[in-house]
């Protein structure tokens, strides 16, 4: 076993005895997570971890964001200060969305249990940033208490002569921004009849009428008849990076990067080639809920129509459509020798716009971590009946990692209100997963009265019926599978007689738990242009952010979950060289190139970008002759647990010594020294 080979095998069993054990980790006496830390607090605790261990921790600061707050990374490795890099990094983002304060915790929690226990980044370096919006986030400690997930930016909302000047008020005085409620003939909004604390809006398809308008807690302060239409802050952080980035909204930036603060990070990642995994605390979870297709792109990859002057070129049919496999099947054939055709190539050539979906590959290894995740969470009693997590946002980090990138890309939510008693019970049973594994007539057997009471459940529009999307299967319009994307790209059902299923799992949780204070009764009020109104509602960050008293539970037994995934990821290493004598001085040399991880080398959207960069073995023949095979070979892919062989034929006249060395910005590398030589 070679001295790399040895290394590697005490860090995995380091790793995995430090994963598997129950009891939580020592905790550095500079934070403790009884309670939450402001953005001030956060920058003090990473330079006492820093001051602890300056040899293996550093702080960099890329940005400083419109509210005078540094957006800083958190560097533990054991290439702290060095210029060159060659192990591979993970890069943690935490409270992209700067209204989870929880999410900070976990980066901290994490940072603290990486820094008192140096093992496990002995070939490993972490980049942590524990808070991506820190002018968002410093709100949850300002009174009155409002949850908005725009920085300091100051943006003109109304396009009036004024800036940032008609804001909420907390005008009943109880120290939180919550809902106004007016009654009004004309208004879209009806209490829940379950609970008229709750309201839904009214459903017009089914004959009903409004009674109410809702407005946030506010005055109309600049007189233009609008409440709280032009209040302080900008931009949402969360959702202003490059991959499905929308331009023109209230809170989403001028451009991809606009902001300080992404603008920072991106130029960060993108210096930092060694990431080969990125890991997000927010509101999303794809270790519960792994990343699923439904978005609707621009086109569609399995119906490709080519434009007719590029199909007569290449002597394709414009009149019908192809899948990408068929146009790569055809055009690679007829390619200049040297040019390589990939989906890319293609996509970019046809102006096909930009991949919205995972890759199936991609989504079977979610899947199969996700089924890990949850038997851990069951070992530390985390594993109760909670609300479904939210999904990826246009334009959020976590798309970015994943189609930019092309890393593998995990997230986290930590935690929501369990849900409520009446959603948690059985109904149809009919889920995406289960949609999803059911053949055609499985799914027509289940009859008419099924599927519509299933269509129901997920709030399907009115005009989808039963009787149509079983016809559908039947003639092979449609597939349950293709139900499945659809159903997981729809929002969570909102209204309805029942109520939105969060807000009745955040009164629930309010009743039980908080003794009430997680939602503020309606009371009448007398507002000075809207006349009578009630002030009520949920209180802001009451169902994301759970009490202070349950964090360290919460983070000691998720938290080291992102250990276990750095775990499994990609390792290059040289396995095994051969020489085989071929006479006159001619040999031929066979190298195995093994990765030894158990992620693929890359992500399959990764190898359909091209990023991050292929592995290369490197021939170093000095006195000897290279007569085939290139001095330099990339290895563009590499499945978890797999081995490639490479082969080359050199001729030597005298013994001598072949270096072969196996480089890669982020999957470690390796090297190894082969004796050739003499006519045998």
């Amino acid at each position: 076993m070679t001295q790399l080979a040895r290394r590697a095998a005490w860090t995995g069993g380091f790793l995995l005895a430090l994963l598997t054990s129950t009891t939580a980790a020592a905790q550095p006496a500079t934070v403790s997570f009884d309670r939450y830390h402001a953005p001030r607090e956060v920058v003090a605790a990473l330079d006492a971890l820093v001051k602890a261990s300056p040899a293996t921790t550093a702080r960099h600061t890329i940005a400083t964001s419109p509210g005078g707050h540094e957006v800083l990374v958190l560097e533990i490795g054991p290439e702290v200060g060095r210029p060159a890099r060659r192990l591979p990094a993970v890069l943690v983002l935490a409270n992209m969305e700067g209204t989870l304060p929880v999410a900070t915790e976990a980066a901290l929690r994490l940072a603290t249990l990486l820094a008192s226990k140096p093992e496990a980044t002995r070939e490993m370096t972490y980049f942590i940033v524990p808070n991506g919006n820190p002018d968002a986030a410093a709100r949850y400690f300002a009174r009155p208490l409002v949850a908005d997930p725009r920085n300091g930016t100051r943006v003109n909302d109304d396009l009036d002569d004024q800036t940032d000047e008609d804001g909420p008020e907390d005008l009943n005085g109880d120290g939180v921004i919550t809902a106004m409620r007016v009654k009004d003939p004309s208004g879209e909004w009806l209490p829940v009849e379950a609970d008229p604390r709750l309201m839904r809006k009214a459903d017009p398809a089914k004959g009903e009428k409004g009674l109410f308008f809702l407005h946030t807690e506010g005055v109309d302060n600049d007189g233009d008849g609008a409440t709280n239409e032009d209040g302080p802050g900008g931009v949402d952080i969360g959702v202003t990076f490059p991959h499905l980035f929308r331009p023109f909204t209230a809170t989403g930036g001028r451009w991809p990067g606009s902001e300080a603060e992404t603008y920072g990070l991106l130029r960060f990642a993108f210096a930092h080639p060694e990431i080969a995994m990125t890991f997000l605390f927010g509101a999303t979870n794809t270790c519960i809920a792994p990343p699923e297709g439904g978005r609707k792109g621009s086109v569609d990859f399995t119906e490709i129509k080519v434009p007719e002057d590029m199909a007569k070129r290449v002597g394709l049919d414009p009149a019908r459509t192809y899948t990408m496999q068929e146009i790569l099947d055809f055009v690679r054939p007829i390619a200049p020798p040297g040019f390589e055709i990939t989906e890319s190539v293609v996509a970019s050539f046809l102006g096909l716009g930009a991949v919205v979906n995972p890759l199936e590959d991609d989504v079977k290894l979610y899947k199969e971590l996700s089924e890990r995740y949850k038997e851990l969470l069951k070992a530390v009693k985390l594993d109760g009946k909670r609300l479904d997590p939210a999904q990826a946002r246009d334009g959020s980090p976590e798309l970015w990692s994943y189609y930019h990138m092309g890393v593998p890309t995990f997230s986290m939510d930590l935690w929501t209100p369990p849900e409520s008693a009446d959603e948690s019970k059985e109904k149809t049973g009919i889920t995406a997963d289960t949609l999803e594994a059911m053949s055609s007539e499985t799914f027509v057997a289940l009859g008419e009265a099924k599927v519509a009471a299933f269509l129901k459940e997920v709030g399907a529009p009115p005009e989808i019926k039963a009787a149509d999307l079983i016809a559908g299967v039947k003639g092979g319009q449609m597939t349950p599978k293709q139900m499945a994307g659809m159903l997981r790209a729809m929002p969570k059902p909102k209204g309805g007689e029942g109520g939105d299923p969060r807000q009745k799992a955040l009164l629930a949780w309010s009743d039980k738990e908080l003794g009430g204070k997680g939602f503020v009764p309606w009371t009448p009020f007398k507002h000075p242009t809207l006349g009578e109104v009630e002030i009520g509602g949920a209180v802001p960050y009451a169902d994301t952010t759970p009490p202070a008293a349950m964090l360290a539970t919460l983070l000691d037994g998720q938290v080291p979950w992102v250990l276990t995934l750095a775990e499994k990821l990609a390792r290059l290493k040289i396995a095994r060289t051969e020489v085989a004598a071929k006479g006159g001085g001619v040999h031929e040399l066979a190298v195995w190139v093994e990765n030894t991880g158990s992620l693929p080398f890359p992500t399959a959207m990764g190898k359909r970008n091209q990023q991050p960069a292929p592995a290369v073995v490197i021939l170093e023949t000095a006195g000897a002759a290279l007569l085939s095979g290139k001095a330099r070979t990339p290895i563009k892919e590499l499945e978890g647990r797999k081995a490639t062989k490479l082969t080359w034929l050199v001729r030597a006249d005298r013994p001598g010594t072949v270096t072969v060395r196996l480089e890669s910005a982020n999957a470690w590398g390796d090297a190894a020294e082969v004796k050739v030589g003499g006519a045998r």
